[in-house]
């Protein structure tokens, strides 16, 4: 793998740091008084999620990892696995579950492109897109005269998950939905 100096590390690039791979989340340089300059760099590990703020100095040499990004397609869930195929080789992958954060497995449509993250050919991490369409296959009608205030009621998606709506939406009705919270966007 390339190394490079700290300095040259951009937002995004993936990096070798304690035997892990971790990618840049935030970088901004400080100088304090007449001390040396030096780079605070936020870090996510890839595979547990977590972040932490390290202290580089800028001749600091770090590996550089390279991560592959591929657009694969979501087709269906098997047991504790998701199944994605490659739209131009129509290769399948499995995925483990573990990988998408639980919140989020109810806005697994088929069909949904979906960015697979690899090392070599090793999965490290899905993305999730910002704004998924999904139709309403269940929602409760709104009270009459409930126009006061904006009134939200809980409506089922065809995903069999379940998303705070406004009082207007019905069933057959499609919307949008972001997937990082499930917060209800707008009707398509």
């Amino acid at each position: 793998m390339p190394s490079m100096k700290m300095r040259d590390v951009k937002i995004g690039e993936a990096i070798m740091y304690n035997n892990e791979v971790w990618v840049i989340f935030d970088r901004h340089e400080q100088t304090r008084g007449n001390l040396r300059t030096y780079w605070q760099i936020k870090l996510k590990h890839l595979e547990r999620g977590s972040v932490v703020e390290q202290r580089f100095s800028p001749d600091d040499v770090v590996e550089k990892i390279h991560l592959n990004r591929e657009e694969w397609e979501y087709l269906y869930r098997d047991g504790d696995m998701f199944v994605f195929m490659n739209p131009t080789s129509y290769e399948q992958i499995y995925v483990n579950t573990h990988m998408i954060p639980d919140v989020q497995h109810g806005y697994m449509v088929p069909n949904l492109r979906i960015v697979l993250m690899k090392i070599e050919e090793k999965v490290v991490q899905v993305e999730m897109p910002q704004m998924i369409e999904v139709e309403v296959t269940d929602a409760p009608e709104a009270a009459r005269g409930d126009t006061a205030t904006s009134v939200t009621k809980l409506a089922t998606i065809e995903t069999g998950a379940q998303v705070r709506v406004p009082g207007h939406i019905r069933k057959g009705d499609r919307i949008k939905i972001r997937c990082e919270d499930g917060e209800f966007k707008g009707r398509v």
